[in-house]
């Protein structure tokens, strides 16, 4: 199913690339983009040598991305990317991570010049915990999933934005039926060029 979107939505922006808006730009523009996420169950907590404690979430907290953005008209625009998702903590005697890949399509409605609003899917690749040092052998491989993306976004110009973010969706540890909830809320910055 990943395959089959993917295919349809580059040969989408693909078969864009020739059309060019009213005013003679391009209606697509590539996109880098990051923030913070907020969120999901805690999936272990690591206590360092002084007392302090840090928590792994599934929703959690630091991603990046990029992608392309078509302007489909006046009143619609789709966006695909692939980006990078982790939540860690590190010390100097080892590590432990969540990290997975999403892809995701996105439709928006344009509000007015400056609001955008819309949602998707989230197409969530390789998801695990890995783990090194003294809490090495920590590692545990989930299943890939999909998710729901619903989110707003403010232009502050027409190359660089803000969304804020809501997603539903859940992990299922390989070869189990148990499963955490990566819902999260989340803040990201884009540009666009």
């Amino acid at each position: 199913m990943l395959k089959k979107t993917l295919i349809c939505a580059a040969l989408a922006l693909g078969a864009a690339t020739s059309a060019h808006a009213a005013d003679g730009s391009s209606p697509i523009r590539f996109l880098i983009g990051g923030g913070v996420t907020f969120g999901g169950d805690k999936l272990a907590t690591v206590t360092y040598t002084d007392g302090r404690t840090a928590d792994i979430r599934a929703g959690g907290l630091a991603q990046i991305y990029a992608g392309l953005d078509y302007r489909m008209g006046n009143d619609v625009s789709m966006q695909v990317t692939a980006g990078y998702h982790v939540d860690d903590t590190n010390a100097d005697n080892g590590s432990l991570k969540f990290s997975r890949y999403p892809v995701e399509l996105l439709a928006y409605y344009h509000a007015t010049d400056q609001i955008r609003i819309g949602g998707g899917v989230r197409f969530v690749n390789s998801p695990k915990i890995s783990s090194s040092g003294v809490i090495s052998g920590n590692n545990v491989e989930f299943k890939n999933t999909t998710g729901i993306v619903i989110e707003g976004e403010y232009f502050f110009s027409p190359n660089f934005s803000m969304k804020l973010r809501g997603v539903k969706e859940d992990y299922t540890v390989k070869d189990t039926d148990y499963s955490v909830s990566g819902n999260h809320f989340g803040a990201l910055f884009n540009y666009y060029f």
